[in-house]
């Protein structure tokens, strides 16, 4: 059974892949040609714009991506047993 850890994991993992789908949809795709600013701009300068925040989002989202399959894929850690630590000290005492 996860753990809590790992289904935080998981959403972000999901979370950065559903992210970085939309940005390559919505930057390189279909650029949004409705726009006042863009429209002013020759399409030289809109990919000038648009490739540096694609790779800057997508490298963030990368990181997220990577932190949440880490996160999942890792198991929960096991419960300390003190009593063994408390018998270790014990006898290192004496």
């Amino acid at each position: 059974m996860a753990n809590n850890d790992q289904i935080i994991g998981l959403v972000m993992a999901l979370v950065a892949v559903v992210g970085i789908l939309l940005e390559f949809l919505h930057l390189i795709i279909f650029p949004a040609t409705r726009s006042e600013i863009l429209d002013s701009l020759p399409n030289a300068q809109y990919w000038a714009l648009a490739i540096p925040i694609f790779l800057g989002v997508f490298g963030v989202l990368a990181i997220v991506l990577w932190i949440g399959i880490t996160m999942f894929r890792t198991p929960p850690p096991e419960a300390w047993d003190f009593e063994d630590f408390e018998e270790e000290l014990e006898k290192e005492d004496e």
